[in-house]
């Protein structure tokens, strides 16, 4: 007797029969829903989180006195060696001097009490040359809302300048947040009379969240007084006698016109 096999001779060759179809199918079905579920649980696995270390926000304000103007002699504006002075300011920010140069200037307002111009064209160069205005705003006394205007419109990496009056710019740094431990120069009335040669760069700090621009966030991390290095012609006998300037010229009465396009 002839034994027969569960195999079905094809052309091709062996095939299988419909029995070993039919189970083998069952196996690939069964495989392929265990691999489904193997996916499916993988996915719905929490994914870690990795909590990136964030780089606080910063930025920067410059206090700067006023410019040389000895009185009586030129009234309420510069000098001479005081126009000397503001010309040179925009060179501080040149790119050998390591001084990212300000978005946003401040100057005391020349149109309101005592009405003095010191302050506003000392920054007249600086202004031409970053072509951005000065925001005369603020008059004498009003340190405290100026801080806080400072404070509370600036994005991280804003760099700020402030000129103002050397008795008030202690006034304006502590509104600011420096104290003395910081600098001598952040307590009002303490900036030396003929000292126009220094500034004070304090730095601020925040965890910048995205969203708050909220300027309780910001805190001054340090604050450091800078000598810019220039010496203009003296103006007067009285600066020459305490050694502030070299030579003596005659002061010269310049206008905020002439001061900003002579």
């Amino acid at each position: 007797r002839k034994t027969t096999t569960n195999h079905d001779l094809t052309r091709d060759g062996f095939s299988m029969s419909a029995d070993s179809r039919t189970s083998c199918v069952t196996t690939r079905t069964a495989v392929l829903v265990a691999w489904v579920a193997v996916f499916l649980f993988v996915a719905a696995a929490p994914v870690p989180v990795v909590m990136m270390k964030t780089t606080p926000a910063a930025m920067s304000v410059f206090l700067f006195r006023h410019g040389e103007c000895y009185q009586p002699a030129c009234g309420t504006h510069l000098c001479t060696s005081g126009i000397s002075r503001a010309r040179f300011l925009p060179s501080l920010f040149a790119n050998t001097r390591r001084l990212k140069p300000p978005c946003k200037l401040y100057a005391i307002n020349p149109g309101k009490p005592p009405f003095m111009a010191r302050e506003y064209e000392t920054f007249i160069p600086l202004a031409i040359a970053r072509n951005i205005s000065i925001n005369t705003s603020f008059a004498r006394g009003d340190e405290q809302t100026l801080a806080n205007a400072i404070l509370g419109d600036l994005d991280a990496g804003a760099v700020v300048a402030v000129s103002w009056r050397h008795t008030m710019i202690g006034a304006v740094a502590t509104a600011l947040g420096c104290t003395a431990n910081m600098s001598s120069r952040c307590v009002a009335g303490s900036w030396p009379n003929l000292d126009f040669d220094t500034f004070v760069h304090m730095k601020f700090q925040r965890n910048y969240n995205g969203t708050s621009h909220h300027h309780s966030s910001w805190k001054i991390v340090n604050a450091s007084t800078v000598h810019m290095g220039f010496t203009p012609v003296c103006d007067t006998p009285n600066e020459l006698s305490h050694g502030a300037c070299t030579e003596l010229r005659r002061c010269k009465n310049t206008t905020q016109q002439n001061f900003a396009f002579d």
